[in-house]
């Protein structure tokens, strides 16, 4: 939409000092918007609406005029099944008034004459839609509404499908054309309004912040965490575990990754339902949560993976930190049939690990605890050094 149709504001700020000094009766509606011959031309051209266009629309108005009062019943009959709409409309001489104005629009799309007295005439609907409240949703979908009904009445009858399709981009083109025009008035009715009572409209700004600022907050959670567990989601643990890891380069500290898998989850999720599937994976969450210092961040890696990253922590204090887990979720999840199988890795100052091989080795580890029954934790082989991990006293 070009700005010239939305006011001119972008790079010019006179429409809102010297000429908001006049009054809006002083102008007419196109002279408001500043929708000259050529604006309404280069609009025409954004919606591909042609002379073509035109000729096909003009051909098609006897058949038009033949169906046009089973058109307009379809149509009302349709928008008064909403009660919003029945109680705008209010009473049957409204509803009258209405259908011959609807009569006289249809008449006059299929006279293919998209001059300015057309532009002009589409511009007054929007200024008397946003009067009598009706809100551009509802508008925006009687359109689409009108549309399906012309399609429908007029050219299903075709046999030659390349009219049909010539005819039915033109009924599009010309319907979008027209909402652009509504919409752009209702716009500038509301900006009009809200110019006259800047008190309201900085109150209102102020609270549309604050949504959009609430819902920018929810959607960045949403695309940070997992749907069930609200733990990190694997994309953001990537992100985390590199930012981590450079953090412990520079600073010369180790990170630890602590990577576990629910033994027996598949049994018990094909026998009792992914509900009870989905209900064992929030108790594991809690768990890790349990265990976790906030500056320990837990991730969902896929189905019943999960990892947590201890930033400037010792392979013996990850250890630690893995069999308390191990204590915290058998006690919460009381089923002889699971338990977890840990691995631990470590990127250390002295032998620094990218992310994918730091999650590779936690994951060779755990798939070595996995080899043993029950809950177990097993460190990465090279880290073997790094800890005296007595699995034979301490796993058990």
């Amino acid at each position: 939409m070009d700005d010239t149709a939305l006011g001119g504001r972008t790079g010019n700020t006179s429409l809102w000092t010297a000429d908001a000094i006049m009054k809006t009766s002083d102008k007419t509606l196109m002279e408001q918007l500043r929708l000259t011959a050529r604006a309404i031309a280069r609009r025409k051209k954004y919606f591909g609406l042609t002379e073509e266009d035109s000729k096909i629309l003009r051909a098609m108005k006897t058949d038009v005029a033949e169906a046009l009062d089973e058109i307009i019943e379809e149509f009302y009959k349709h928008l008064l099944l909403h009660d919003e709409l029945d109680q705008i409309i209010g009473d049957a001489e409204t509803l009258l008034r209405l259908k011959n104005h609807f009569r006289s629009y249809l008449l006059t799309i299929f006279d293919g004459q998209f001059d300015e007295e057309y532009v002009h005439s589409r511009l007054r609907v929007g200024v008397v839609h946003r009067r009598i409240g009706v809100k551009p949703h509802y508008y925006v979908s009687a359109m689409h509404r009108l549309s399906t009904i012309l399609r429908r009445r007029v050219l299903d009858g075709s046999s030659d499908a390349n009219d049909f399709f010539r005819g039915s981009t033109a009924i599009e083109k010309v319907l979008m054309f027209d909402l652009s025009l509504t919409v752009d008035t209702y716009i500038h009715s509301l900006m009009d309004a809200s110019r006259r009572s800047r008190a309201q409209l900085a109150e209102y700004a102020e609270s549309l912040e604050e949504t959009i600022a609430e819902r920018t907050r929810l959607l960045n959670e949403q695309a940070r965490c997992d749907s069930l567990t609200g733990l990190l989601n694997q994309r953001t643990f990537y992100r985390e575990l590199r930012k981590e890891l450079s953090r412990g380069q520079r600073q010369g500290y180790s990170v630890l990754l602590v990577y576990f898998d629910i033994d027996g989850f598949k049994k018990i999720n094909d026998k009792r339902g992914h509900r009870a599937g989905d209900a064992l994976l929030e108790k594991v969450a809690d768990a890790a949560r349990k265990t976790t210092r906030r500056d320990e961040l837990i991730a969902r890696y896929g189905g019943d993976e999960f990892c947590i990253i201890l930033p400037n922590a010792t392979m013996e204090e990850g250890t630690i930190l893995a069999k308390r887990l191990c204590e915290t979720t058998s006690e919460m999840l009381n089923e002889k049939e699971l338990s977890l199988s840990v691995g631990i890795a470590a990127s250390t100052p002295l032998r620094y690990l990218d992310a994918e091989t730091l999650v590779k080795l936690a994951d060779e580890a755990m798939y070595r605890a996995k080899k043993r029954t029950g809950y177990w934790v097993e460190t990465a082989q090279c880290d073997q050094t790094l800890v005296n991990n007595n699995n034979e006293e301490e796993n058990g």
